[in-house]
C-alpha cells in the first residue's frame, strides 16, 4: 500500500472547499507509523484535521490550498501566509470535543534550521498555530514542545525512514501537561512521522489527548 494512501480518510472535503473539516487517522503513537484501517479511538492513534489537500486528486497540479502552502513555505510570500492562516483558523470549529473547563493548548511543531543549512523563510507552523488559537481553539503555547537535535529535512528522506528520523529529533515537552488536551500544528503531512513523534512526547508529559491540525495533506510524487 502506498504510504500516503494508508492515511485513512475519516471525514469530508477540506474546509477551504466545502466548509467541512476533514479528518484522518494514523497509527498508534507509541508504535511509530503503524498504518491500519481502524479509527484513531480504536488504535490509540492520532487524529489529524486538515484544511485541504496539497495536490489535485486527478492531476499533478496543486490545489488552491497547496498553492498557498507552496508560496508561503517555499517562496516566503507573506501575503500567501496571511491568507492561509486566516483560512486555517476555521479548523477551530471542527476540532474534536474535549471535556473539562481548561482550554486546549495549541502548539506548533518546533522550528529548526536543518543540518544542510536550509530553513523555511516563514515559520509557517507557528503562524498557523497562532491563528488557530486566536480563532478559539485554545491557548497558544509556542515553546511547549522543544527539539534537542537537528535533522535533515523530512521531504528529502525516504518515507520508510521518516519515523526513525523524526524520533532522532529528540522532541520533548518543556513542562508537564498533565490532564491537558493539546492540538499540535504543522503545515504539511505525508506519513505523519513528525506529528506522531511530537504527540508521543506530549503523552509522556501527561497530556489527556493530542489532536493534530495541518494545512495540507500531500502524497508521494
Amino acid at each position: 500500500m502506498d504510504t500516503a494512501e494508508a492515511l485513512r480518510p475519516d471525514g469530508g472535503a477540506g474546509v477551504g472547499e466545502t466548509g467541512a473539516v476533514a479528518r484522518f487517522a494514523v497509527g498508534d503513537v507509541r508504535a511509530g507509523v503503524a498504518w491500519g484501517s481502524a479509527s484513531a479511538s480504536d488504535t490509540g492513534g492520532l487524529v489529524i484535521c486538515k484544511l485541504g489537500d496539497y495536490w489535485c486528486a486527478d492531476r499533478d497540479e496543486r490545489t488552491e490550498i497547496g498553492e498557498l502552502v507552496h508560496r508561503a513555505k517555499d517562496l516566503g510570500d507573506p501575503a500567501a501566509a496571511a491568507d492561509l492562516a486566516e483560512r486555517f483558523g476555521r479548523l477551530a470549529e471542527g476540532l474534536p470535543a474535549v471535556d473539562g473547563d481548561r482550554p486546549r493548548l495549541v502548539v506548533p511543531v518546533p522550528f529548526q534550521s536543518y543540518a544542510d543549512g536550509d530553513a523555511d523563510p516563514i515559520r509557517l507552523p507557528e503562524l498557523l498555530a497562532a491563528a488557530l488559537a486566536a480563532a478559539g481553539a485554545g491557548e497558544y503555547r509556542p515553546s511547549l514542545v522543544v527539539r534537542s537535535n537537528r535533522t535533515a529535512r523530512l521531504r528529502h528522506v525516504d518515507p520508510e525512514h521518516r519515523a526513525e528520523m523524526a524520533a532522532s529529533a529528540g522532541y520533548g515537552a518543556s513542562e508537564p501537561v498533565a490532564g491537558r488536551h493539546v492540538v499540535v500544528v504543522d503545515d504539511v503531512v505525508l506519513t505523519g512521522a513528525t506529528l506522531i513523534a511530537v504527540a508521543a512526547c506530549l503523552h509522556d508529559a501527561g497530556a489527556a489527548s493530542v489532536t493534530a491540525a495541518v494545512a495540507a495533506r500531500t502524497r508521494l510524487s
